[in-house]
């Protein structure tokens, strides 16, 4: 049997009204503690850029680096069905599998507003 729960609010006088029903934007919440602290996926990651735009029009909730320089994204997903996460999962991975370096140090250098990645320190973020 569902529950119905309602929330509702004194207000001036001892009226109450009643609070309407909102959704959470949990994704992009976790998304933002993510690239805050991406060692919470690994520690071995390095956030080069955030909902990033692909060829075909979908944003990566984060695209990463790891330690080898690989290529790793995260993407949190919240009420898709299975066969939408893995179509799109496949759809950006064949993306990210032929990004050039240049586009990859672009990324990151917009990411970073061209600090430290476009002077080539990259190296000293995985010490």
């Amino acid at each position: 049997m569902p529950q119905d729960i309602r929330l509702w609010a004194i207000e001036k006088g001892d009226s109450l009204k009643e609070i309407r029903r909102s959704r959470l934007d949990w994704e992009e919440r976790i998304e933002k503690w993510l690239e805050q602290d991406i060692s919470i996926v690994s520690d071995d990651l390095l956030v080069i850029g955030r909902q990033v735009e692909t060829d075909f029009g979908g944003l990566i909730d984060l695209l990463c680096l790891d330690r080898t320089g690989d290529l790793v994204i995260v993407e949190l997903k919240r009420d898709k069905t299975p066969r939408e996460v893995t179509a799109q999962a496949l759809d950006y991975a064949s993306w990210v599998k032929e990004l050039s370096s240049e586009r990859v140090t672009e990324i990151a250098s917009k990411y970073f507003g061209g600090g430290c990645f476009a002077r080539g320190c990259l190296q000293a973020a995985f010490r």
